[in-house]
């Protein structure tokens, strides 16, 4: 690890030909963590002349070229299985620790639940000045598909630990910033955001024009396969709903998912002609601009960033009462709220637009008007900036 750690700085040195720039770290549970949602939070420390610094187990050629657009070096951990956690945990912060040790950043910046605190925990060790816990989203607890040895899971013990040593939290939604104040893991003191996740590029992704309806309403669900996406609930009220509408249209994009609630594309096999699945998709545009509504049945996370997306196309989107959701529409507005985890509701949601489809134009001037007041990521870029000092 040290010889990666050495190489990483020495790649940024030569670049920079100056030692004295600050430095940002950034560690993530996962590359796809890192890169796609910080892309923005990257850009704004490399504009500003930060070094920066990105941290994750394991980056594909692919994903270090991606780094590289971003002027960001790469340096991996070993994240192994968890086992006792005293042992796998001291395992990874000595890691990250020595990894800190090694760059000397200002500030560290960590994500991913479990990594999150342990970062914390390894920076405060290294004696990184500056320590920003990112709560990206708590992972879902009691659900069927709920593993205690889940790599990113983090008991409430070491969640309190790591806040002790942060300076600043940063909280994607209000209900895991309640659920840690209710813990006790919030010392007094601590500065705490609410920042709406990374936000949205409205240029990037303008209000497109509903496509015709004359041949059918289509539903887009864009999400890793996950059962915590609520990927099972949207196949499910989709196969029952093509009974009954077979001029709709259920599209599925994503990539295959892992861990203890992740699923393989083999799995949709059962949902017949209802569902199309097409797989990773690198620019989700043209199916936005395809679809009429949007579905996120997600059973909670910290912010979708495809939802921000969808809204700011000006697609009304079906999404759950759920940590992480309920703050994106407006219930029968911008969109419709349903239960987590509840394909019936779902299905009556999604059928209610099917049998008004004269609802859908004045729905989507809501969700882009909302996408524009709340979760513009200019805005949370500007926040960013007052919390790290960047004054330029």
């Amino acid at each position: 690890m040290m010889v990666q750690v050495d190489a990483a700085r020495q790649t940024i040195d030569a670049r920079s030909g100056d030692a004295m720039r600050p430095r940002v770290a950034m560690v993530a549970g996962s590359a796809r963590t890192l890169l796609g949602p910080r892309a923005g939070l990257m850009r704004l420390f490399g504009d500003n002349g930060w070094d920066v610094l990105g941290v994750a187990p394991g980056f594909t050629a692919e994903q270090e070229s991606a780094l590289a657009v971003h002027r960001v070096a790469p340096a991996t951990f070993a994240l192994e299985p968890k086992g006792p956690a005293m042992f796998s945990d001291r395992r990874v912060r000595g890691e990250l620790a020595a990894l800190l040790r090694a760059w000397k950043p200002d500030i560290m910046i960590a994500m991913s639940e479990r990594i999150m605190a342990l970062a914390v925990m390894a920076a405060a060790k290294a004696r990184v000045p500056r320590r920003i816990a990112l709560v990206n989203g708590l992972r879902p607890r009691g659900m069927p598909y709920d593993a205690v040895d889940d790599p990113m899971r983090a008991s409430p013990k070491l969640l309190s630990r790591a806040m002790q040593r942060a300076n600043v939290a940063i909280f994607h939604n209000r209900d895991d910033r309640r659920t840690l104040e209710r813990a006790g893991a919030l010392p007094s003191g601590l500065d705490v955001h609410v920042l709406p996740g990374s936000g949205v590029d409205l240029v990037a992704f303008p209000a497109q024009p509903l496509p015709s309806a004359t041949d059918g309403l289509v539903f887009l669900m864009i999400a890793t396969l996950d059962q915590s996406r609520g990927v099972l609930e949207y196949c499910e009220a989709a196969a029952r709903l093509k009974l009954r509408a077979p001029r709709a249209t259920f599209l599925l994009a994503g990539p295959a998912g892992e861990g203890a609630s992740g699923l393989k594309p083999e799995v949709l096999r059962r949902y017949g002609d209802a569902i199309t699945y097409l797989g990773a998709v690198s620019d989700v545009r043209p199916l936005l601009a395809q679809c009429h509504v949007f579905v996120y049945p997600s059973h909670g996370e910290g912010r979708p960033g495809s939802m921000m997306e969808a809204l700011a196309s000006g697609r009304p989107s079906i999404t759950t009462d759920a940590p992480g959701c309920r703050d994106l529409i407006d219930d029968c507005v911008s969109g419709m709220l349903v239960a987590p985890r509840d394909a019936v509701a779902l299905e009556r949601a999604m059928e209610s637009l099917l049998r008004r489809p004269d609802q859908l134009a004045s729905m989507s001037r809501a969700a882009r008007l909302k996408a524009e007041r709340c979760f513009d990521q200019r805005q949370v870029l500007d926040a960013w900036r007052r919390i790290v000092g960047i004054t330029a």
